[in-house]
């Protein structure tokens, strides 16, 4: 999940704060030796040290994505590992790693890679028609087979449990959450989300707000319920100044993901620009009562209760909130 800029400045590390400036520039090798510096700080923050895995992860995935491009594939792959080192339980890193190792015809490799991905995340339906696939290449018939079967379950699962959940709720006269479940079970299509999302990424980078949220869009019409498409969507918000539909995305981003404070930090940065200064107070208060000393939130509360309030912005209106 994505912060907004002015989070990412308050960091608390010179070297994460570094990594994350070159990422954002496609620097990645330079992005990888800043965040490596970073991680070797016995005083980060868990907050930082999360960030630091999370930048330095991507960074990573992102070098061995333009190494493949290039032809790379053994570098690809060595880039990968390094990932794989830093983020161990991220299913995309084994299930990437495998995909690449079958290029290279390292067929017994990548299927193994496969089952680390799906060892990760047992519902990893891409994870499991890949390995299928990877098996039945190899002529290793039966275990193809049993892989498919296992596949199928998966798709199943993704159909049957949202369906009967929506059906319940139609029946309890929940109209609106049933739609949502009704989506999830004949709608949703995760791999086009994922393409939506990448497409979204790389406009963002570029600084196309306008097409990064088209894309964010369209994929939230395939995955309405991915809490990373409506943190996302509320960062491109901010950086088109549409900041109360920014505040929406953050909520339901938030409620579908309570576990992750990024979400609810970025909703109390918005609430900031938007003059909303004591509903910004109580949320930074709330994120630091789960993760006590978080250095973004720390220092904003300690600006606004100085009195030292930042300019308070007009919002633009254009659109509407999803």
């Amino acid at each position: 999940m994505r912060l907004l800029k002015e989070i990412q400045n308050l960091m608390g590390n010179y070297h994460l704060k570094s990594g994350v400036y070159h990422y954002y520039r496609n620097e990645y090798a330079q992005a990888v030796d800043f965040l490596r510096k970073a991680l070797k700080d016995d005083g980060l923050s868990a907050s930082d040290l999360r960030n630091v895995r999370y930048y330095l992860t991507l960074s990573l995935l992102e070098s061995a994505q333009r190494l493949h491009a290039k032809g790379e594939h053994d570098e690809a792959v060595e880039q990968l590992r390094r990932a794989a080192e830093v983020s161990p339980t991220y299913p995309d890193i084994p299930f990437r790693l495998g995909q690449s190792l079958e290029e290279l015809h390292r067929r017994d490799a990548a299927a193994a890679e496969y089952r680390k991905a799906i060892a990760c995340n047992p519902r990893y339906l891409e994870a499991h028609v890949a390995l299928a696939f990877c098996l039945l290449r190899q002529d290793r018939r039966a275990e193809a087979l049993d892989a498919f079967r296992q596949a199928l379950a998966v798709k199943q699962e993704r159909t049957v449990l949202p369906f009967e959940r929506a059906t319940g709720l139609l029946e309890a006269g929940e109209t609106e959450r049933a739609t949502e479940q009704f989506q999830e079970a004949l709608l949703a299509l995760p791999e086009v989300a994922h393409e939506c999302l990448k497409k979204a990424l790389d406009w963002l980078k570029a600084e196309e707000h306008d097409r990064a949220l088209g894309e964010l869009d369209r994929a939230l019409e395939r995955n309405p319920r991915y809490p990373d498409l409506h943190n996302f969507r509320g960062v491109v918000l901010c950086e088109l100044d549409r900041i109360d539909e920014a505040i929406e995305a953050f909520r339901l981003s938030a409620t579908q993901s309570p576990g992750y404070l990024v979400p609810r930090l970025n909703s109390a940065f918005a609430l900031v620009r938007l003059g909303e200064y004591r509903k910004a107070e109580t949320e930074l208060e709330s994120i630091l009562e789960i993760e006590p000393g978080e250095p973004a939130a720390t220092a904003k509360l300690e600006e606004l209760r100085s009195g030292r309030l930042p300019e308070r912005r007009r919002p633009a209106t254009r659109g509407s909130t999803r």
